[in-house]
């Protein structure tokens, strides 16, 4: 087994060889794509293909197929054309292939032809946005995933809940918050929602594919990769990465879908105790990035 490296990856002759080797006789367009430390991706025509880096993210690709197989069910008809399926082709080089799902990515980046700003979309489509995702959640939350057999993790699955890590000291989380004049007492409830459920754990912009100028605004959710069973309420976290009114009005739909509502209140706290450790962590060069996060629990119009 031999995977594509640094010096490999824009080899776009050596990519074809392997695409022909594995069947792939007619493809005529092969772009290398803006992709992460664990897999290198090409648009080939109407596909995407995925290369791993190394075997145990192979191993972790393995489980992402077997997950999406399993859940792919629960999520139709709603969903239908929206969830990323896989294909794995295990040859040389292993890979995965999957129908392209035509959209633009919503993490933040400038617009461009391959990402939208979330704050660009007319409020219409914000709306029609946070229903879908609410459904998408509310879906998955119902699924009995003890009748399931969920492979267990290959690799380390990103936890949001900050206030599990061994280093976290609450009190130097509360008085980073403090500085900024955010006090965590007033966003305590009594009663959290710890309700478990199968959960995606990522809805982070660069798995959700937008068509901004569509009625039908949601094109498609991706990378399930790191889906495992936990609080429920956790799998609204990353929205706020998009937008913390995403999250509110996708919070405020879903809790319309369930009789095991989660208060609003509950998520602004636990990222608020992600944002205090962020600060707190980088309290000698304070970090943009938690800096944005923080900035909109200032403005007057969110509840």
């Amino acid at each position: 087994m031999e995977f594509i490296t640094l010096s490999t990856a824009d080899n776009l002759d050596l990519i074809r060889k392997i695409l022909a080797d594995s069947g792939f006789l007619e493809i005529k367009n092969i772009t290398r794509l803006q992709s992460g430390s664990r897999s290198v991706a090409y648009y080939a025509d109407d596909y995407i293909v995925r290369f791993p880096k190394a075997e145990i993210i192979w191993q972790t690709m393995q489980r992402e197929k077997m997950i999406i197989d399993t859940v792919y069910p629960h999520l139709m008809p709603y969903f239908e054309g929206k969830i990323h399926k896989i294909e794995l082709i295990n040859g040389t080089y292993p890979f995965s292939v999957s129908k392209r799902i035509y959209g633009k990515i919503c993490d933040g980046r400038p617009e461009s032809d391959y990402a939208v700003l979330y704050q660009n979309i007319i409020p219409e489509r914000q709306l029609k946005l946070a229903q879908d995702l609410a459904m998408f959640c509310h879906l998955m939350h119902q699924i009995d995933y003890k009748s399931l057999n969920i492979p267990e993790p290959t690799e380390a699955i990103d936890n949001w809940d900050v206030s599990t890590r061994e280093d976290f000291d609450f009190y130097a989380v509360q008085q980073a918050l403090l500085l900024h004049g955010i006090d965590l007492n007033d966003y305590k409830v009594t009663s959290p929602n710890v309700e478990q459920a199968l959960c995606h754990n990522d809805l982070s912009g660069s798995n959700l594919l937008l068509n901004p100028e569509s009625d039908d605004i949601l094109a498609g959710i991706i990378d399930f990769g790191n889906m495992v069973v936990m609080p429920k309420y956790q799998d609204f976290f990353p929205l706020y990465k998009i937008d913390r009114k995403l999250a509110i009005d996708t919070l405020t739909e879903y809790n319309k879908l369930t009789t095991s509502k989660i208060e609003q209140k509950q998520l602004d706290y636990m990222v608020l105790i992600y944002i205090g450790y962020g600060l707190y962590k980088t309290k000698d060069n304070s970090s943009p990035y938690f800096m944005k996060l923080l900035k909109p629990f200032f403005i007057e119009d969110l509840p």
